[in-house]
């Protein structure tokens, strides 16, 4: 059997009418290429039979119970889930190259064959696309600036730090390369970041885009989600450098939200396209950033305090999980 020029791997993650939006825009793809889609999911997600019979080309792979270190659904515990998710996924992926989607954002009708012309076209091992939103109400917008307002379109594209891993395209050989990092949980900035130590690139290109829109928020979660965010890059960042650089950014951690507040302030203008909605949402935004800010200062000191383990620099000490290791979103 010949293998599909692309897999994409859909990450469950509000499940329900966002994971049937996702899947009806992939089954709405023009001029695609040969295209497998796979949904992994667990027992925690009920609505797979249904979704099966209206989708019979796609493949859900069952993944039965996942363990998690705590029993309450809460930030952490939600996230290992999906990075679980993702790693079946990418372990039953067959194509020469291997895209990752969640199902709260849905792609463009031209995304597959974008993805898969600009991999043919370019030696870059990973390539990221833009996000747009569709959100609505302030506190959803504030998230999306926050997340994504890095990927906003227009974007300039060329060489990149960070994709998302809500609009990303991997070769297979390069996701190969560094398939350790990814086999128990799939982690983006680990499994970035060594590509790229590896001497391997990253693109980010503003033609293959994702239009993405989150449920209903509350402003308690969303905070505690964003110092969670925040702790864990601030970790994984703080165990692959320097002590010395480590305490330094605590230091100036103070600093951080209003950095981060002026650089996307200098997007909008830059593009021109939001720049009254994101003025609505600046409250919102600089608690959002304020917060990622005390977590990613939190996760650098751990780091410091932590042993390095042997042969595994992202390894947590003492076995301890801190969840999602987050690209630094803000």
């Amino acid at each position: 059997m010949t293998a599909p020029d692309l897999t994409v791997v859909v990450t469950v993650v509000e499940g329900g009418a966002a994971l049937t939006r996702c899947l009806e825009a992939l089954s709405a793809q023009l001029d695609a290429p040969a295209m497998e889609v796979l949904v992994p999911f667990d027992d925690t997600i009920g609505e797979v039979n249904e979704l099966a019979s209206r989708f019979p080309d796609y493949r859900f792979v069952a993944m039965g119970m996942v363990a998690t270190p705590d029993t309450d659904a809460n930030a952490f515990t939600q996230h290992i889930l999906y990075d679980s998710r993702r790693t079946v996924g990418l372990k039953a992926a067959q194509g020469r190259y291997v895209a990752m989607l969640e199902d709260r954002g849905w792609p463009r009708n031209d995304w597959a064959r974008t993805m898969v012309s600009l991999h043919e076209r370019m030696p870059h091992a990973v390539i990221g696309g833009a996000i747009e939103s569709g959100a609505v109400g302030v506190l959803r917008w504030a998230v999306f600036f926050c997340d994504f307002g890095r990927y906003e379109p227009p974007l300039k594209g060329g060489e990149a730090e960070y994709v998302s891993d809500v609009n990303i395209c991997y070769k297979r050989a390069a996701l190969e390369a560094v398939r350790p990092l990814w086999e128990s949980r799939y982690q983006e900035t680990a499994v970035n970041w060594a590509l790229r130590r590896q001497g391997l690139h990253l693109h980010l290109s503003d033609r293959p885009r994702v239009i993405e829109e989150r449920g209903p928020l509350r402003l308690w979660p969303a905070l505690a989600e964003r110092i969670h965010w925040g702790r864990t890059f601030g970790y994984v960042r703080g165990r692959s450098g320097s002590r010395a650089a480590s305490v330094l950014r605590v230091a100036i951690a103070p600093l951080v939200p209003a950095v981060l507040l002026a650089r996307h302030l200098r997007k909008q203008l830059a593009i021109r396209r939001k720049i009254r909605l994101f003025v609505r949402a600046l409250p919102a935004t600089f608690l959002l950033m304020l917060c990622w800010s005390v977590g990613e200062a939190i996760g650098e000191l751990e780091a410091v305090l932590a042993a390095r383990e042997a042969g595994d620099q992202y390894a947590m000490a003492n076995n301890k999980d801190h969840g999602v290791h987050h690209e630094r979103s803000c």
